[in-house]
């Protein structure tokens, strides 16, 4: 049990929370759209590894309306992302859309298995190269995989 705690514990030291700014969220879902076979309301899965408070897996599912998942190991953070959701939930059901396709889970992403997924985001920092090995270890044959620094 210590060790996996130790693990838990160092990866987040690894992998601060960064928030991937609006700006680039554009010219990433744009390239994944026109070179990469995104395509809106399709069956794909979209998965962001260390969602965060949620902004990506939000934009995925509000300008694509592709099943988008977010895996998060901090409380906090899911928390926030889930009180966000709520809130535009209530919002957006008036126009009839209502983010059924996002899912945040709790979670180690090293533990996790991408073979469903087709895209694959990541905000990477040069000290968390190493446990890139797990991605794509895992990722389904043909995954694209976003790696954002």
């Amino acid at each position: 049990m210590y060790d996996r705690e130790y693990e838990k514990f160092h990866s987040q030291l690894d992998l601060p929370f960064l928030e991937t700014k609006k700006k680039y969220l554009l010219y990433i879902f744009r390239a994944l759209e026109n070179h990469f076979g995104l395509e809106k309301n399709s069956k794909q899965i979209f998965i962001d590894l260390g969602s965060g408070i949620g902004q990506v897996v939000i934009f995925s599912e509000l300008n694509y309306g592709v099943k988008s998942i977010g895996i998060e190991i901090d409380p906090t953070q899911i928390k926030e992302a889930k009180n966000t959701i709520k809130s535009l939930k209530r919002g957006i059901q008036q126009k009839k859309r209502n983010l059924r396709k996002i899912r945040i889970i709790q979670g180690d992403f090293y533990t996790l298995s991408l073979k469903k997924c087709d895209f694959i985001y990541i905000y990477s920092l040069p000290t968390m190269q190493k446990y890139l090995k797990h991605v794509f270890k895992t990722a389904k044959n043909g995954a694209i995989i976003i790696s954002h620094i």
